[in-house]
């Protein structure tokens, strides 16, 4: 796999296809290869990159404050390194934060936007933040492997899904804490409006993090109707890919029309 200098990172990346480029940022206690199996059905004249984020994955480099700025900084540094002026954005999770960010720091280099499990648009709960969940995960192989399966009911459990539950929990501790403690201070609101570029935000029903009723206020944020995606939790980019791009693919399509 690819790996590129970009700012004060080597990032690690996947690389598929060839044509308008589609970046797909990750979440937290992820990598790059969640989104393995919608880049291997993108279809013709679409090239999909995903980078593992600073701290996580294969990607070197020193820590930062891991707020959203610095994030979004990272992002637009990676598709600096690549020759990439404008492209689609798409975030998963913590992801879905990241490319937000990206999006209101650099209106002009955004195609359209999409978003699957965003977080709290109005900074993340009292309840949610829990910082003593985060070193019991990265210190207990068997609770982090538990708690990632009940985010992400559907998915198989095959080699792939092993091979991520490795990596995930390689993250530095570090970035886990940096991602809460950016999350409760990321408080874009409606201001996410001000985006402009066509937006597409996705749920999965079963999500027990990032619920319906968050989606929906993401939504609302960005002057979109959500899209519920039934029967899936967390995760429907490795739940339901095809299900996934059934959705992605047509938004993707609006910047050509526009």
């Amino acid at each position: 796999m690819p790996v590129i200098q970009a700012g004060d990172l080597e990032v690690h990346y996947l690389d598929v296809g060839e044509g308008e480029p589609i970046i797909f940022v990750h979440g937290n206690w992820a990598s790059c290869g969640w989104w393995l199996r919608v880049l291997e059905r993108l279809p013709a004249g679409y090239r999909g990159l995903a980078p593992d984020l600073r701290g996580r994955g294969a990607t070197q480099g020193p820590d930062h404050d891991y707020r959203m700025p610095a994030l979004a900084a990272d992002l637009w540094h990676f598709a600096d390194a690549l020759g990439i002026q404008r492209c689609h954005l798409v975030g998963h999770s913590l992801g879905a934060a990241v490319v937000l960010q990206a999006a209101l720091d650099q209106l002009d280099r955004v195609a359209t936007i999409a978003v699957l499990a965003p977080p709290w648009v109005d900074g993340m709960p009292d309840e949610v933040y829990q910082p003593d969940r985060q070193q019991l995960l990265k210190d207990n192989p068997d609770f982090f492997a538990q708690a990632i399966r009940a985010m992400a009911p559907t998915a198989p459990d095959d080699e792939l899904w092993r091979e991520l539950v490795a990596i995930g929990h390689s993250q530095r501790l570090s970035a886990a804490n940096g991602a809460i403690n950016a999350l409760r201070e990321w408080k874009p609101g409606d201001r996410l409006r001000t985006i402009g570029a066509p937006a597409l935000v996705m749920g999965g029903e079963l999500d027990p993090l990032v619920t319906p009723e968050t989606v929906k206020r993401a939504a609302e944020a960005l002057g979109v109707e959500p899209q519920i995606i039934a029967s899936v939790g967390h995760s429907a980019n490795l739940e339901a890919p095809d299900r996934f791009l059934a959705l992605l693919l047509p938004h993707l399509a609006t910047a050509r029309a526009s």
